[in-house]
């Protein structure tokens, strides 16, 4: 693998956070954001896009397990066992 410049990193990682922001304002409305979207496949190595996307997912679930909206396999046999 190159070694990735940090002019490179800077356009990526901008390039991704303008991506994140629309999809934040946007909600479920992806579509207004595909421009962004191809800037930041682009913009950035496709190993990183992967992860990227993937910490995103990560991060969101993380944020909605944290404030009870979604509730994992052990947590539902918790509730479970203490209404049995």
């Amino acid at each position: 693998m190159s070694i990735i410049d940090k002019q490179y990193r800077e356009k990526c990682w901008l390039a991704r956070d303008d991506y994140w922001k629309c999809l934040d304002l946007s909600k479920e409305e992806k579509d207004k954001c595909l421009k962004l979207r191809q800037l930041f496949e682009t913009s950035c190595p496709a190993t990183w896009v992967t992860h990227f996307d993937q910490k995103r997912e990560y991060d969101i679930f993380k944020r909605q397990l944290a404030s009870g909206q979604v509730e994992t396999d052990k947590l539902k046999s918790i509730k479970k066992q203490s209404t049995s």
